[in-house]
């Protein structure tokens, strides 16, 4: 089968889809993964055909108005400004979906790719399997959507899904029936995600059991599958992921370090995260290792205890920290669990609040809403994750994570769709 995969985001959006590809690629598949052009390098670097969609992601971060958008730590201003952006660039970025999904047979996409990729596959009449690394946003009568968990009974836990649901329509509305009127399609008059659920496309949620159990009541065609990583010997062998001599030199001086980094996010106020970094290292004797990712700093400090780079491999890197201080993201989030890392959240926008719940909820960690983050609570919250407790609850749910098998599950539900609907 001709496979296309689809993801419009940041690194940690991007690195599970290939470890899909790669899997679906031992298994006798041709794989193309479309992403914005910067992570080119990345996806061709594990001998994955890329087909570029519009956009820098990086770039759309740090522009001006991006940076001033993130100074004001508002997740809300942050998503209005990301989908502002989509929709002033609409023409070029829906044409190279356009041109991406032309060239395959079967789709795999993720949230935000779905108001342009849906319309094309219905208009092409190519089957789509939906994936996310997020908490499910599938209505279910077990539990609260992460947002709204301010009670927890039935009919309360399914409404919070439906308001989520018209939340996002709300903002994809106009230009999702803007495209599908531009294709000749019929202008839909319900929530996409409701539409699209009722075709029944396999919807795989690719996170671990052991933080949120798959809810008895979902239909046969959600699941979720346990959290998906890169084999060890294609990851080893990538060559965007070497760790340099100089941190394998300073990771042998000392004391294990605490890992901080904020991924793809970018922090807009640097001034303020440089001071906090500055008086954790002045009022401990912890070592810091500090990845900058897509964040620009002018004004990082300078200590014997910190060391600063943009990039590691967490998987080499991550068995030789002792705790990891992050954004929230799944995908990291998994990658600290399963290297047996008490964790501190501190949320941005999106799920990461919720990772950052489900941590304390299961005592697994701290959480720290990025806009109150202080050096105080911050020194506080490194102190409280490394009582035994929570280590030993770690430990166990990180020997969960290592069984669950969620790369050949996710495959398995992925070729089995593909064999129904052929």
């Amino acid at each position: 089968m001709n496979i296309g995969i689809f993801t419009y985001g940041t690194r940690g959006d991007l690195q599970p889809y290939v470890a899909l590809a790669l899997g679906l690629m031992d298994k006798g598949h041709k794989v193309t993964l479309s992403a914005t052009e910067d992570f080119q390098d990345f996806v061709e670097g594990f001998g994955v055909t890329f087909l570029p969609l519009w956009g820098n992601a990086e770039t759309m971060m740090n522009s001006s108005e991006g940076q001033s958008i993130l100074q004001t730590e508002n997740s809300i201003k942050l998503m209005k400004y990301y989908f502002k952006v989509l929709h002033d660039n609409r023409e070029p970025l829906r044409n190279s979906y356009y041109e991406a999904i032309s060239k395959v047979d079967f789709i795999i996409a993720n949230l935000m790719t779905l108001p342009i990729v849906s319309a094309i596959a219905e208009k092409q009449h190519k089957k789509v399997a939906l994936t996310y690394f997020m908490p499910p946003v599938v209505p279910t009568t077990e539990f609260p959507l992460g947002d709204f968990d301010f009670f927890n009974f039935p009919w309360y836990n399914k409404l919070t899904y439906k308001i989520a649901q018209s939340f996002f329509w709300k903002f994809i509305k106009q230009d999702t029936n803007e495209y599908r009127k531009e294709l000749g399609l019929p202008e839909l008059k319900e929530n996409l995600v409701t539409y699209l659920d009722k075709q029944k496309n396999l919807d795989l949620y690719c996170i671990s059991q052991s933080l949120i159990p798959q809810p008895k009541d979902w239909e046969a065609h959600h699941k979720i599958t346990g959290f998906i990583n890169i084999p060890k010997q294609k990851r080893d062998n990538h060559f965007l992921d070497k760790t340099p001599t100089e941190l394998s030199e300073w990771l042998t001086k000392g004391d294990k370090p605490i890992y901080i980094g904020f991924g793809s996010n970018g922090i807009g106020n640097t001034g303020k995260f440089s001071k906090i970094l500055l008086e954790v290292l002045a009022k401990t004797n912890e070592r810091i290792l500090f990845c900058t990712g897509w964040s620009v700093f002018d004004n990082l400090p300078t200590h014997e205890n910190l060391f600063v780079t943009k990039y590691v491999n967490h998987e080499s890197i991550l068995p030789l920290c002792k705790l990891g201080v992050f954004h929230g993201g799944a995908g990291t989030l998994a990658t600290m669990l399963r290297h047996n890392l008490p964790v501190i959240i501190v949320s941005f926008y999106t799920d990461q609040p919720t990772w950052g719940k489900i941590v304390e909820r299961k005592k697994l960690g701290i959480h720290i809403p990025v806009k109150s983050m202080t050096s105080d609570k911050l020194i506080s919250a490194i102190n409280e994750v490394q009582a035994e407790k929570i280590k030993n609850n770690v430990l166990a749910i990180g020997q969960q994570i290592r069984n669950e098998n969620g790369l050949d599950n996710a495959l398995n539900e992925i070729e089995q769709h593909i064999k129904l609907n052929r």
